[in-house]
């Protein structure tokens, strides 16, 4: 990717949940780039449609994104595969999560079941919903991505990220880091309570298919009150199956020439 290129996603990163407008002083604060910069990159992400020029001298995402999410929604054989597998399987006491990867955040990109989980008269929300990005190491669905990736890949991860795995306690060191992942390979599935959602835990697999190449996790939550070993394994057989189901429609949705999400 050319820096200039690198330059104009970094503004785009800007607008989040809690900033979804800014002005060009905001980019140019927030970035250290010149306002002449700022208002360059800006322009030109007008004019490619993913921001919108707005009153007040604001800036918001453009209506190209829309066109984009529609355009993934139709043609992503890992977002088909799962829709097509997965719908029908909705129950009310857990709900099914659909992962990808890019760089090193985890995105849901489908969700089957409620956004609310009721047990013993206690709410707990589901944060993980379609769209929502979440750090590589909390949360069962991103450990089953982690623990899966080519050898090369765990270990940029841990030289960008060393402070926040041992935050995670997933390891003090590169080698008790290793280890955690591959106590998480061998027993093909992770498991994690409240990570990321008070009252609220996860197991998850990896989509891997026949040739081993990663496209994905697939992760089952459930009220933390219900979870114990024993049902965790029982529920790691079973979401294996319903992977490997993602995994063979994946293969029909991509067709001949389609290939692995995360080459």
């Amino acid at each position: 990717m050319s820096s200039s290129l690198a330059r104009a996603f970094d503004v785009l990163d800007l607008f989040t949940l809690e900033s979804p407008r800014l002005t060009s002083d905001d980019v140019s604060a927030r970035l250290g780039y010149s306002r002449s910069m700022a208002y360059r990159y800006l322009k030109e992400l007008c004019d490619a449609g993913l921001l919108a020029s707005m009153a007040g001298g604001m800036y918001g995402l453009g209506p190209r994104i829309i066109e984009l999410e529609r355009l993934l929604a139709l043609s992503d054989p890992l977002y088909l595969a799962g829709r097509a597998v997965l719908k029908g399987r909705r129950r009310e006491d857990s709900a099914y999560l659909l992962q990808n990867l890019y760089d090193d955040k985890v995105l849901c990109i489908y969700k089957e079941g409620p956004d609310m989980l009721e047990h013993a008269g206690r709410r707990m929300v589901i944060l993980r919903g379609r769209g929502q990005p979440f750090p590589l190491f909390q949360g069962s669905g991103s450990l089953a991505l982690l623990a899966s990736l080519p050898h090369h890949r765990i270990r940029q991860v841990y030289l960008r990220s060393a402070h926040e795995i041992a935050a995670a306690g997933l390891g003090q060191d590169w080698s008790e880091f290793r280890r955690t992942l591959a106590g998480i390979r061998k027993a093909g599935f992770a498991i994690s309570h409240e990570q990321i959602a008070p009252g609220l835990g996860g197991v998850a697999v990896p989509i891997l298919l026949d040739d081993g190449a990663l496209v994905g996790s697939l992760a089952w939550t459930f009220p933390i009150e219900l979870m114990h070993p024993d049902a965790e394994a029982q529920w790691a057989r079973a979401l294996a199956e319903v992977a490997a189901e993602i995994a063979r429609e994946y293969v029909k949705q991509a067709g001949p020439e389609g290939g692995p999400a995360q080459a």
